[in-house]
């Protein structure tokens, strides 16, 4: 298989970044978390305490505040978009103040790995976090564990453009495929072609960071993974070409929880404040996942205000909500997550070597701070 690169424009919205976590071990990883959490822009701390959503990689490392049990911050994992909508139609409703908190505040991040590394030392009260991360993490022993899933399925696709003349997976044998060059990208996307048939070394596999949509409008490639079906995909057909889409949980690849919110594991179990705000976050939250289900119309309106700074057209969000919050229908109930579900995907990441170290699911997720458990 070949690697090369494909410079492209950076789409502004958040991407399961390469997960780098293991390079220098758990007790750099907590190191640099703790430098991250220690330094932050004037202005950036101000953005955190008005509950701006601005990035704050516009300024610098992510705002660390002091966590605030009745006002907990809460990182997302990349600029505010169609994923967050329930995040955002709860704050809109005022369904965090009803649940017993006095607000929360959404803010996004430097980077998407600075959830996971700030809710572990406690510079952050909560996170936005997707399974794949929080498995690592799991495997390393960060402080970290998912309380509920935001996004209960996969929302990665494989796309092959409408223009190839491709009509299925096999017919990618031979062909150029663009990629964000995360390992856990390249492991899914061979785990499909092992399963179709298509030898992966046979194709060309171009990393092109976030210039997934650009490589595929310009011909650079006939297919992208990474590609989410709410965004990319849509992003694609808004500019006239409709793709062929295949989802990577029916192509031998376990299913997953796209996004889960993140808490810190040993607070949970010895503070009885931070487990209550834990609970009555996640309260709040199932209302405005409710909300955003039944009325997508309301969840745009709540979204428009923040998406700014990711990009995003009207009618980029128009047409992309209304598919998110349909995936927010999640058959367990709101939030919940299954164990074996985890314990599977966790054991393909372990069989892929993405994780050097084997993970349960108990280490890494829990539903006990769900409403009604």
């Amino acid at each position: 298989m070949r690697y090369s690169a494909v410079a492209g424009p950076r789409p502004q919205r958040r991407r399961p970044a390469v997960i780098a976590l293991a390079a220098a071990g758990v007790t750099a990883t907590l190191a640099l978390a703790a430098c991250s959490s220690s330094s932050s822009s004037s202005s950036s701390a101000a953005a955190a305490a008005s509950g701006s959503t601005s990035p704050a990689a516009s300024g610098g490392s992510s705002a660390a505040v002091a966590p605030d049990p009745a006002n907990p911050t809460v990182l997302l994992d990349w600029f505010p978009n169609p994923d967050h909508a329930s995040l955002y139609m709860a704050k809109t409703q005022g369904d965090f103040t009803k649940a017993g908190l006095s607000g929360v505040t959404l803010q996004a991040p430097s980077g998407s790995q600075d959830a996971l590394k700030l809710v572990s030392t406690g510079a952050m009260a909560l996170g936005i976090s997707y399974e794949p991360n929080v498995v690592t993490a799991a495997s390393q022993g960060l402080d970290v564990e998912a309380v509920a899933a935001l996004v209960p399925t996969p929302l990665n696709t494989l796309l092959i453009s409408s223009k190839s003349g491709i009509t299925s997976i096999k017919g990618l044998a031979g062909k150029k495929i663009g990629t964000t060059g995360d390992p856990v990208e390249t492991a899914v996307l061979n785990t499909i072609l092992k399963k179709n048939g298509v030898t992966p070394s046979s194709t060309q596999q171009i990393a092109v960071s976030e210039g997934l949509i650009p490589a595929m409008l310009s011909g650079n490639v006939q297919a992208i993974i990474g590609g989410y079906r709410n965004v990319e995909a849509i992003q694609l057909k808004l500019q006239g070409q409709t793709p062929v889409d295949y989802k990577v949980e029916d192509q031998g690849v376990p299913t997953y929880d796209e996004l889960v919110v993140v808490a810190q594991k040993s607070k949970l179990a010895s503070d009885p404040g931070y487990a209550a705000m834990v609970r009555d976050f996640l309260a709040g939250l199932a209302e405005g996942d409710a909300a955003a289900q039944a009325s997508p119309s309301a969840a745009i309106a709540a979204l428009k205000p923040v998406v700014g700074a990711g990009g995003y057209t009207d009618a980029d969000i128009n047409a992309m909500v209304p598919v998110t919050v349909a995936d927010y229908k999640n058959p367990l109930g709101f939030g919940k997550m299954s164990a074996s579900n985890w314990q599977a995907y966790a054991d393909w990441m372990l069989a892929n070597k993405l994780i050097t170290k084997a993970v349960t699911a108990s280490d890494a997720e829990t539903d006990a701070y769900l409403p009604g458990s």
